[in-house]
């Protein structure tokens, strides 16, 4: 009795062992699902298949299963640096621009400066096809079957799927609106808020007391000495001086998360400052490089979304389309003067099949 327990016992541990290695295994989280996440985060999400996948995320997952970093032409050579940080790669390697396999993010050069570029609809030639509209990943286009369609540039990620998909060829890629960059400091202050303005307009007795005169023309890489009145200038009670250090070390994050978003650019640190480091101007520079690096996060992040919505309503689509092959079959075959071997039948469900793969 004793030899039979023993294997029951034994078979029972194991069991319970199994089960409870099954429970902790769903309870703590997928290395895998997490490596796979901050690879797709560091992706524009543009969806344009160029790497040869069908979009951003099963583009992760192949980087993560050791696919090449630089098949990427919209995110370019800081993508690859990105990618290689996040993966230990060498970060000192030079990093090549990886090289588009039809047509790359759509660039132009707009006054000198790189400027994306979105598609437009020729409306008057459209012939309301809707090919289009299939052919877009984040359901950037609008329109009904045999109107007027339309793109719209918020949304468009400029991926150029559309142009292949258009059979009269009314597609074109245009440069992208930007909003309006603020202006800098240096550009809106007038009057005594000038250096020229500050100088005539100083008492003479701050010109003739031996204080060293400060520099006519100062340039952002002038070296701080630390003498922290900038910081006491400052109304916003921040710390000009640490905040000048984070940015030429290229940590802007810091920057950001030591309130260099509270600066209302007032210039009196630049007054302050006994080198004349034009402190506003660096970090208005910085402060509209996060904002836009905000606002292309941002976008990526909607176009993710539009994208996840294109592929669901395209799954919903096709399985609406089978449930109604398949009932439109049932109820053929389960006609009353239907049989397999009768040749209308077939035909008709030949017929039924094929109008459904054109429909779908």
């Amino acid at each position: 009795m004793s030899i039979l327990i023993a294997p029951a016992v034994l078979v029972g541990v194991t069991l319970a062992l199994g089960a409870g290695l099954v429970w902790v295994r769903s309870r703590l989280p997928n290395k895998e699902n997490v490596l796979i996440n901050a690879i797709d985060a560091l992706l524009p999400q543009t969806q344009c298949a160029q790497c040869g996948y069908p979009g951003c995320r099963p583009y992760a997952e192949a980087v993560a299963a050791g696919a090449p970093l630089d098949l990427c032409p919209p995110g370019g050579t800081e993508t690859v640096a990105a990618l290689r940080n996040l993966l230990g790669e060498d970060a000192g390697q030079a990093v090549a621009a990886p090289q588009p396999s039809t047509a790359g993010r759509p660039t132009a050069t707009n006054g000198g400066e790189s400027c994306e570029l979105v598609a437009k609809v020729r409306e008057p030639e459209c012939v309301g096809c809707a090919l289009c509209i299939k052919a877009c990943p984040v359901d950037a286009i609008i329109g009904a079957p045999g109107f007027m369609h339309t793109v719209l540039e918020r949304h468009c990620t400029g991926c150029e799927l559309c142009l292949p998909a258009c059979p009269v060829d009314c597609i074109d890629l245009m440069p992208a609106p930007s909003p309006a960059a603020p202006a800098p400091p240096s550009a809106v202050r007038k009057g005594r808020h000038t250096t020229l303005g500050r100088l005539v307009g100083q008492p003479m007795r701050h010109l003739a007391s031996g204080r060293p005169g400060r520099p006519q023309a100062a340039t952002k890489d002038a070296p701080c000495i630390g003498c922290n009145r900038c910081e006491e200038a400052c109304p916003e009670e921040l710390a000009p001086q640490h905040l000048l250090r984070l940015l030429r070390a290229g940590q802007s994050a810091q920057a950001a998360a030591a309130d260099l978003g509270k600066c209302i650019e007032c210039r009196l640190c630049d007054r302050a400052c006994p080198t004349a480091i034009p402190l506003a101007g660096i970090f208005h520079r910085a402060k509209s490089k996060l904002a836009q690096r905000a606002a292309k996060g941002a976008n990526a992040a909607a176009a993710k979304a539009r994208f996840k919505a294109h592929r669901a309503r395209l799954a919903e689509q096709k399985a609406t389309a089978e449930a109604r092959r398949a009932e439109r079959l049932a109820r053929l075959l389960n006609h009353p003067s239907a049989t397999t071997d009768d040749e209308f039948t077939k035909q008709a469900v030949k017929t039924t099949l094929q109008a459904d793969a054109k429909s779908t």
